[in-house]
């Protein structure tokens, strides 16, 4: 036997060791980077203080000590380039965006290189396989009726044969009693990504091929599973004799026909070995597999079902000829791979960047996957075509790649390595809907590639490429660090195990089931797709399944899981009609009614033409989007009978107040937000249309309503109390004080800003503009009474108007106003101008935030998620008692738009449940503590702007907050999270959005279920002190979702009266006590609530006040004298915090 001596040299490609390995690692808590550096190679003199050496994390700083300066002349600093530095300067100006992309390509290729010590780890290992594979035991004439559990175990050959009958169950049936003659192989090859210096680290898995002796075959094995089944039997021999940690039968890519052996040859896991088994060289003709050859006679597969046996030996068995195929042309495809690749190290380095691409999105994963296989195919093809070379750079590799793939349409242009004839490629065109062909003609590397897979990963690569070009992105991150698991790619999920096996979906002939024969579960999957393809039709982008197969000891269903995932087609998802043939095409149409049941319907459309349809009825967005849930359900419920889980939009169910009952169709918060626009804009147009001493140039909004952003948006309806805890006074409802058992329902105000002509007339005095602000909104609402008979009511700051059953609140900005605010005159009589708190305030408010709200109310018509997806977001972070006061809606409508705005990582999301998703792992992600966070509406800021605004971040961002938000409207100030964010809440905020992201993508890819209300419920462990409201104080109480004692509250439609009274806005005794608890001991505690209706309060003391303070005035506050020191009083600001909330605290809870 003829053991190949290439396995002893597998590390002659790859020079890489871990001598002298500079990494570095992620910042310590200082926020200072730390270097690792390991010790130069030491000598093989005995030297007990090297040996003892230990490896040290020191700071940069120390190591700049450590190094010795040279004496440089001052010529040589000033010494021209060289050419390698003029060419890799060249090269970046051409080909990166910057230099630092290039760095970071350069640091990650070293960082997944393979390290030597794990490669002797496996050539050791490899040394002793081979001495094992040399001193194998024969056990001749063995017949498939010998394996079977017996109590003989006196010789070897017993031994084996029980440990084989009882380890191990051959799922695959055959036609004879097969004679199984077993002795050692006569070639073992390494081949694959590892032998090509190809695979990324830092874990290894090297793939070795085994050549069955001849005599174990017979030249007519290929037909009837016979091939299949002595190829198992020789894979479980292989694995009784061969020594490792743990060994495990599985299948090649998820391939049911292809099963090998894995093994972990050491206690290192990151080590991984799978064997292969294949018969010798040119025992089995090649063009014996062509897709036009039968090698199944006998219908061997029990999920086939093939009633006519004639057809099935009449039919070419295409894919059980390409599991075969795969196992005879490996050996002359791995070898014709190393000669490609032979010397191409900057092609090698591409293809790792290319798989840890490919992982990082796990397009990889599962029966019909793209695997790293594929990946190396089509860079093998491209260096054949000569579209690769040598002197191209990994970047280029990579970049050529997504540019193919991106731009090739695969499935109409088959691909072939060798010089094959139009006759054989036309052949496997038929056959297969995507052709690679390797170097032999006759194997085709796609024959197990899904199509729709094939379109994800093109999609994918084109968006890859624009990553690239767009310099305004962390293109790397988002490409090779970012984990895009497969609850955060789709916008829908459909799990179908529960209905494994499944059964045909549609009627499939003899002929069919006889070309995919092997494969018959798989095609009931596919028959399944189509059904959903067709149901839903031009709704959807892909439909991509994940399909896990697993080699069970017992002969049961060899599929584990099957996943699809559906990219929506944000134009035409949610349109209400399904169109369909013209009536006047009979058979189309006849075809189409079978298909949609009792739900199509004959319809004449506004341009004449008849056609058969189904119309979904919807009277909300939430229920357009549930158009796809409907039709899924029908397909699969009612036609098909399975049962499966749907992962859609249940979170949407959380946006819906079901405590109160508006009177016009709501579903989340678009409707009501919709409403409360149109009628701004009605009323604006009637207050812009007043003939006023001066004109109002602009109204624009200040509230998240205008941005459809606001959870729960105010609803139109009738304001007329009568509860006797309100009285009437002049046109304005008011409380009445006195015996209060209960408080009104809270009625939200909708801001806006109003804007004026510009005049030199007003005067220089402060109070003598405010004088003329307030007289100019007294005239507005004196003349919405008397033309439009419009209530309304002035205050000093603002004109609130009450509009068809809505309260808006006009708020007038005057720059004059802000100009008098910060003039300030010295001592020396010098003017001067003085930016103060309150101008900042002002000029935020009334100048920067309409801007930014106007630009989330762009974004939301380009992406109808946008806006109910940061409500959700709202939605969860108040239910965790993160309030505004914490994070205000500003900055969570900022964080949500950055990812709607430059985040393509993803594709469009088209459900505000898939939004919320992908912010909690954007936020569970981000590194606030090292980089701002860039919000460019509508590229305002150019690249300049942005590497200035992103250096000053550097320069101060030590005395800056912990979250720096970059907009175009305040020069890059982030002037919206000055006070909060605080680095403690963001920490709070990013485990938060950790846990629940995790549970999220175990309930869809492990299939474990969790009650999704306690996503939206708030975990009290932890708060010293839980201060409990008495419910009917809270005027937001109707907001509580998790309250279920609340009864419904039914809103009567608005109907306009000759008298009509104007309700009081916006008042919350909850939101009042929390004011006066964080003025009066904010630096003693931390106060948490959930404004949507919470009925308790979170109290955390602040660790500086526990501590023990020596006897200071300054520490008397909040504290008591014990043994001569200040301790924290807890009894005494319990107390106050009972008094100060009195009759709205119903009682205050201690936690131990």
């Amino acid at each position: 036997m003829v053991l190949i001596d290439k396995l002893t040299e597998m590390d002659s490609w790859d020079e890489d060791s871990d001598e002298n390995d500079l990494s570095i690692e992620e910042p310590d808590t200082t926020g200072k980077s730390i270097v690792k550096l390991s010790t130069p190679k030491q000598s093989k003199r005995k030297n007990s203080d090297s040996n003892n050496t230990k490896l040290k994390k020191v700071k940069y700083e120390s190591i700049s000590q450590d190094i010795p300066k040279k004496n440089k002349n001052k010529d040589d600093m000033y010494k021209p380039p060289t050419v390698e530095e003029l060419n890799n300067l060249k090269e970046t100006e051409n080909l990166y965006n910057n230099n630092l992309f290039r760095l970071q390509i350069a640091e990650l290729v070293k960082e997944i290189s393979i390290k030597s010590k794990r490669r002797k780890s496996l050539n050791s290992w490899l040394r002793t396989v081979n001495e094992e594979l040399e001193n194998l035991p024969e056990f001749k004439e063995l017949s498939l009726s010998d394996i079977k559990p017996s109590k003989k175990k006196s010789s070897k050959r017993d031994i084996f044969i029980n440990n084989i009958a009882s380890k191990y169950s051959c799922n695959i049936k055959t036609d004879q009693n097969l004679v199984l003659k077993f002795s050692k192989p006569t070639n073992i090859q390494s081949f694959g990504l590892k032998e090509c210096n190809s695979y990324p680290g830092p874990n290894i898995e090297a793939s070795i091929n085994i050549k069955m002796p001849k005599l174990y075959l017979n030249v007519k094995d290929f037909l009837n599973n016979r091939y299949l089944v002595k190829r198992f039997y020789y894979l479980i021999y292989l694995a009784e004799h061969i020594t490792g940690v743990r060994k495990q039968l599985c299948y090649h890519e998820n391939n049911i026909l292809l099963p090998v052996l894995e093994m972990q040859p050491t206690k290192d896991e990151k080590l991984k070995v799978k064997i292969y088994v294949t018969p010798p060289e040119g025992y089995f003709k090649p063009s014996r597999f062509l897709p036009n050859m039968n090698n199944v006679r006998i219908n061997l597969f029990d999920k086939s079902r093939i009633e006519d046996i004639t057809v099935l030996k009449n039919t070419p068995t295409i894919l059980y000829n390409s599991a075969i195929a795969h196992d005879v042309t490996l050996s002359t495809y791995s070898e014709f791979v190393k000669t490609v690749l032979h010397e191409h190290y900057n092609v090698q380095e591409g293809i790792k960047l290319l798989c840890v691409w490919l992982k990082q999105r796990e397009l990889n994963i599962g029966y019909g996957a793209f695997t790293e296989n594929l990946v190396l195919y089509i860079i093998i093809y491209l260096l054949v075509k000569k579209k690769l070379n040598k002197l191209m750079s990994s970047y280029q590799v990579v970049r050529n790649f997504w540019s193919f793939v991106s731009s090739t349409d695969l499935s109409k242009n088959p691909l072939s390595l060798g010089n094959c004839d139009k006759q054989t490629l036309e052949l496997f065109k038929q056959s297969f809907s995507i052709v690679f062909l390797d170097c032999t003609g006759s194997f085709n590397a796609a024959a197990f590639l899904n199509e729709d897979i094939m379109k994800k990963v093109s999609a994918e690569c084109e968006m890859a490429l624009k990553h690239l070009d767009n310099p305004r992105t962390d293109s790397f991150h988002s490409l090779f660090l970012t984990k895009l698991s497969f609850n955060l790619q789709y916008d829908v999920i459909i799990n179908i195990t529960e209905s494994l096996p499944l059964k045909e979906c549609l009627i499939i002939d003899d002929s069919d089931r006889a070309k995919y024969v092997g494969y018959g579960t798989l095609q009931n999957i596919g028959s399944l797709i189509k059904v959903i393809k067709r149901g839903l039709n031009k709704r959807i982008l892909h439909i991509v399944p994940r399909i896990e197969v697993q080699l069970s000891e017992e002969n049961t269903y060899p599929i584990k899981k099957v996943l699809l995932g559906i990219n929506l087609n944000s134009e035409t998802a949610f349109n209400f009609i399904e169109k369909g043939p013209s009536l006047s095409d009979h058979s189309e149409a006849e075809k189409f009614r079978q298909f949609w049941g009792y739900l199509f319907s004959d319809r004449r459309f506004r341009d004449g033409s008849a056609h058969v349809a189904v119309y979904f009825k919807t009277n909300t967005i939430r229920a357009k989007r549930n158009i796809i849930k409907q039709i899924l359900q029908f397909l699969l419920t009612e036609k098909l009978q399975l049962k499966f889980r749907l992962y859609y939009n249940e979170l949407e169910d959380f946006l819906i107040n079901k405590k109160i009952k508006a009177p016009y169709p709501v579903g989340t918060n678009e409707e009501g937000c919709l409403k409360v626009i149109n009628l701004s804009d009605e009323l604006g147009q009637k207050i812009r249309g007043l003939q006023m001493s001066l004109s109002i140039t602009g109204i624009l909004g200040l509230s998240d309503t205008f941005c459809y952003c606001n959870v729960y948006p105010p609803i139109a309806r009738d304001n007329d109390y009568k509860s006797k805890n309100c009285k009437v006074q002049e046109n304005s409802i008011i409380f009445n004080t006195e015996n209060v058992d209960e408080i009104p329902q809270y009625v939200q105000a909708n801001q806006l800003v109003l804007y004026l002509e510009h005049s030199s007339k007003w005067p220089n005095n402060l109070e003598g503009v405010r004088h003329i602000k307030t007289t100019f909104l007294l005239e507005i609402s004196k003349k919405l009474s008397e033309i439009y008979n419009i209530k309304s009511r002035v205050t000093k700051n603002h004109l609130d108007v009450f509009y068809e059953g809505l309260i808006f609140r006009y708020i007038l900005y005057v720059p004059k106003e802000v100009a008098l605010m910060k003039k300030a005159t010295s001592d020396s009589g010098v003017v001067k101008y003085v930016e103060s708190q309150n101008t900042l305030n002002i000029e935020r408010d009334l100048n920067i935030l309409p801007k930014i709200i106007g630009a989330l109310k762009g974004l939301q018509l380009q992406f109808p998620s946008f806006g109910s997806g940061t409500a959700l977001i709202k939605k969860w972070l108040r239910c965790q008692l993160i309030d505004e006061f914490h994070i205000s809606d500003i900055t969570i409508n900022l964080l949500n738009a950055s990812l709607f705005l430059h985040n393509s990582t993803y594709s469009e999301s088209c459900t505000p449940q898939i939004s919320f998703l992908r912010f909690l792992k954007f936020i569970s992600e981000f590194q606030w503590e090292l980089q701002p966070l860039v919000v460019n509406f509508n590229d305002e800021l150019s690249k300049e702007d942005l590497a200035d605004l992103e250096s000053k971040f550097q320069q101060h961002s030590d005395t800056i907050q912990p979250l720096y938000i970059i907009t175009p409207y305040d020069q890059g100030a982030s002037l919206f999270t000055k006070e909060s964010p605080t680095r403690e809440i963001l920490i709070r905020i990013r485990q938060l959005a950790n846990i629940t992201l995790n549970l999220m993508s175990e309930s869809v890819i492990e299939q474990k279920f969790f009650d999704l209300t306690g996503f939206f419920s708030p975990n009290m462990d932890g708060y010293n002190l839980i201060i409990h409201l008495n419910p009917q104080f809270n005027s937001r109480r109707h907001e509580n979702t998790s309250d279920l004692n609340e009864q419904q509250v039914i809103l009567e439609k608005y109907v306009k009266r000759d008298i009509e009274n104007i309700p009081f806005v916006e008042f919350s005794p909850v939101d009042e006590y929390l004011k006066e608890l964080r003025n009066n001991y904010r630096g003693i505690a931390t106060f948490f609530h959930n404004i949507y209706g919470g009925n308790c309060i979170g109290v955390l003391w602040n660790p500086p006040a526990l501590e023990t303070k020596e006897f200071k005035v300054n520490y008397v506050n909040g504290r008591k004298l014990v043994d001569d020191k200040l301790v924290l009083n807890i009894e005494a600001i319990t107390e106050d915090l009972y008094i100060l909330g009195k009759d709205l605290v119903k009682w205050i809870e201690r936690t131990k």
